[in-house]
């Protein structure tokens, strides 16, 4: 029937898919947005803390370097050059005075904050010297009025607004520390005026905030303004500044912090007193500066959650596709023999679940359809493992028969009970074709009838064997504790409670015959070929129906002793039925050994090595095998009969017999697994791109999975899963330079899901298909 071609896609199934990722996107951008705004409010606060202790500690620096500088100019004044002025004359003791000149030079290197180092001396009405301009005279109106009422202060060190050089210098403050010197001189001969760098002092000041941004200055209430953090007082800037300092003055407080708007811009504004001098500092941050880097990190939540929805919204569409490719999968699936009416009326999961219901109820219908056959199955399992055909399976898969049929396999015992009836000639005459069967399954029915009514003592399981000859078996399963003659007993009592409606309702006669207990179901055809050996050996004349194999067979006067082992014997024809030569071999040698054990008469011992001879050559027959032209008509039973040590038996029987047949089963077992390989390969060869597996390939050419395994990385060259890879792979390479396919669609033509078939090609290859395919594409 034409496959029904299904909607393409499930409008429900992507509308869902959104709803989804709209509610987990929503509570993402909800957080992000709450997250940005409490946290920039929180910020603002800490920042402006923050901005306030920082600015503390850049003042208490710059507070620190004028202190230290005061402390040095100080420490200056106790030189001996400025201890011993009054005792030279400037310019004619050339010595002192060169000296003198180099240390005010190294006085003004001494710190970045002096801008010059000046001596202010009375002598000669007035003498002004620097280290680089010399000497020089001041006039006497300038002298008067500037520097004569810095000698005159009472104060040994200050600081005063009057510049100390005639000449002002942009690069000077307009303000000078003052020393006298010497120290202890009453009045004062001398004076050291240090100038402060003003470039310095304003560096200073570009630390409380950010470069051309904000201002930044230092006020002095006599003085005006000292500094300031711009090198061009503009008029707008020189307004802030204004407005700033007024806002400042009002608040009547050495120290503080606050914040201050000027148009759209709103200042961190922080003030406070130089201790060493008292000046004050001003300085104002925008706020914006402050708070822009925690802004972007504040952001990126908000930028992530409308990426993530936008994202999310894009692979909407990429995972709709992908997760759809199972459903569609199914659909197809389910749906190869539905019309296409009733498929177009329901979507692909209604449809899905109306074919899934309906498949249960046909599981359902089978289930009961094997439970009613279950009974036939196994005793059809049952036979096939009591005739033997069933040896040659691993234990595993016995296991899991018997597992499947519910009888007891570990630690369990097994007897049969075998039951012949005879006397149908008597009793009905000529029998037609069919009326063996029709009356062992009648029989086989009362014994079923007789187990549900009184099955043995200790039994955990009885199964029926109807072998349709006349012959019906019953297989017992004791616990492994159970002793051997407990189990006899009670055996042997349920086959005499058999005989009485056997007779009832068949009116034949029926002989019973109880087998040895074995511990392996292996053993299962040996003891019931035992059993009905010992049956064939009973005594016509007497009158017991019960037979115990493993008693002496009844026997006439004079009969010889038969010192074959059946056991051993089955044993070796098992293990050449089944092509395990090593165990061939020890079965043969084990075969000896019970062979001299139950006799050690030379003609005994030969004439049971010529019975197992015999066995092997039909066993030989049954299994395809021609001995007369496996042994190219050599007369075997001649040369078995010209030995008579049991030693060089065993060595011959091994040597002439057994290797040559093992060899050429395993030439033919060689053949036909390399026949079986060559098959896998032609259908995986064929059939690559489909859900290839080891198991399936065995099960198909009727091997096993482990045994195939091997044998495939031996005659292959590589393992089965490497093979198919490396043809799937080869196969891509086609496609890929050959078509225009997508990447996609080639995974699937080959057998692949994309991304494990992008994972196997670069692990393979080197490089994703993609960089395959531009490798070697023409350009």
């Amino acid at each position: 029937m034409k496959v029904v071609k299904t909607q393409s896609k499930i409008s429900f199934f992507h509308k869902s898919l959104i709803i989804t990722l709209l509610i987990s996107s929503i509570p993402l951008i909800l957080l992000a947005i709450l997250t940005y705004y409490n946290g920039t409010r929180e910020i603002e606060r800490e920042v402006g803390r923050t901005q306030k202790l920082q600015y503390e500690q850049v003042s208490e620096r710059v507070d620190a370097e004028l202190a230290q500088l005061k402390m040095t100019v100080n420490q200056w004044a106790y030189n001996p050059l400025m201890m011993e002025l009054q005792n030279h004359s400037i310019g004619q003791d050339v010595r002192y005075t060169l000296d003198l000149f180099n240390q005010l030079v190294v006085m003004k290197q001494s710190d970045p904050l002096i801008h010059q180092v000046s001596l202010l001396l009375r002598e000669g009405g007035g003498l002004l010297i620097d280290g680089e301009n010399g000497s020089r005279s001041l006039a006497g109106e300038l002298y008067r009025e500037r520097y004569l009422p810095l000698l005159e202060q009472q104060q040994i060190i200050f600081w005063t607004d009057r510049p100390a050089s005639p000449e002002a210098s942009g690069d000077s403050l307009n303000v000078s520390l003052v020393q006298k010197v010497p120290v202890l001189s009453d009045p004062s001969y001398g004076a050291l005026l240090v100038e402060l760098n003003k470039r310095e002092i304003a560096s200073l000041l570009e630390q409380l905030s950010p470069p051309g941004q904000g201002v930044a200055f230092l006020h002095e209430e006599s003085r005006g303004y000292l500094v300031a953090n711009a090198s061009e007082r503009t008029a707008g800037r020189a307004e802030l500044e204004d407005s700033i300092l007024e806002e400042v003055r009002n608040r009547n407080e050495q120290t503080g912090s606050f914040s201050y708007s000027s148009g759209q811009e709103v200042y961190v504004v922080t003030y406070g007193q130089l201790k060493s001098t008292g000046w004050l500092y001003v300085c104002a941050t925008p706020l914006s500066h402050l708070i822009k880097p925690v802004e972007r990190v504040f952001k990126l939540p908000l930028i992530a959650g409308l990426l993530g929805l936008a994202i999310a919204f894009v692979l909407s569409w990429f995972a709709s596709k992908q997760l759809y490719r199972p459903l569609l999968h199914l659909t197809k699936l389910f749906g190869h023999d539905q019309p296409v009416a009733e498929s177009s009326r329901k979507n692909e999961v209604h449809f899905i679940e109306s074919r899934w219901n309906y498949l249960l109820r046909e599981r359902t219908d089978m289930q009961a359809r094997l439970e009613k056959a279950l009974p036939a199955l196994r005793e059809g399992f049952v036979l096939q493992l009591a005739q033997g055909h069933l040896n040659a399976l691993p234990d595993y898969r016995i296991r899991e028969q018997y597992e499947q049929f519910d009888l007891p396999f570990d630690h369990a015992r097994y007897s049969m009970l075998l039951i012949e009836l005879y006397g149908f000639a008597d009793r009905y005459g000529n029998r037609t074709q069919g009326d063996d069967r029709l009356i062992t399954f009648a029989a086989a029915n009362i014994v079923e009838e007789m187990l549900r009514q009184r099955q043995p003592d200790d039994a955990t399981s009885a199964s029926v064997i109807n072998f349709q000859d006349l012959t019906i078996g019953v297989l017992f399963s004791y616990a492994h504790d159970c002793a051997n003659e407990r189990i006899k007993a009670a055996m042997s009592e349920f086959g005499r409670a058999l005989i009485e409606p056997l007779q009832t309702y068949l009116k034949l006669q029926g002989i019973v015959g109880v087998s040895r207990v074995t511990a392996s179901v292996k053993h299962l055809s040996i003891i019931l070929e035992d059993t009905r050996q010992a049956m064939r050996h009973r005594n016509l004349e007497a009158d017991d129906s019960i037979i115990d194999a493993e008693q002496a067979m009844p026997r006439g006067e004079g009969e010889p002793v038969p010192v074959y082992p059946f056991l051993e014997g089955n044993m070796l024809v098992q293990a050449l039925q089944s092509g395990a030569e090593e165990q061939v071999f020890q079965h043969a040698q084990a075969f000896v050994e019970a062979l001299r054990a139950k006799s050690s008469n030379e003609f005994a011992i030969q004439q049971g090595m010529l019975q197992l001879l015999g066995n092997v050559q039909f066993t030989m027959t049954q299994m395809g095998c021609n001995p007369q032209q496996l042994y190219q008509g050599a007369n075997l039973y001649e040369q078995l009969l010209q030995i008579r040590e049991p030693s060089a038996m065993l060595a011959w029987f091994n040597a002439a017999v057994l290797a040559p047949f093992m060899d050429e089963m395993q030439s033919l077992r060689d053949l036909k697994i390399k026949q079986a390989v060559e098959k896998v390969v032609a259908l995986m060869q064929e059939n690559y791109m489909q859900d290839l597996s080891l198991e399936y390939c065995a099960d198909r050419f009727g091997t096993y999975p482990q045994k195939l395994s091997a044998s495939f990385r031996q005659i292959v060259g590589i393992n089965f899963i490497d093979y198919l890879t490396r043809l799937r792979l080869n196969k891509s390479k086609e496609l890929l330079i050959g078509t225009q396919l997508k990447i996609s669609d080639i995974a699937a033509q080959v057998g692949y899901q994309p991304a494990y078939y992008n994972r196997t090609f670069k692990k393979h290859e080197g490089m994703t298909p993609g960089q395959y395919r531009e490798l070697h594409t023409p350009e």
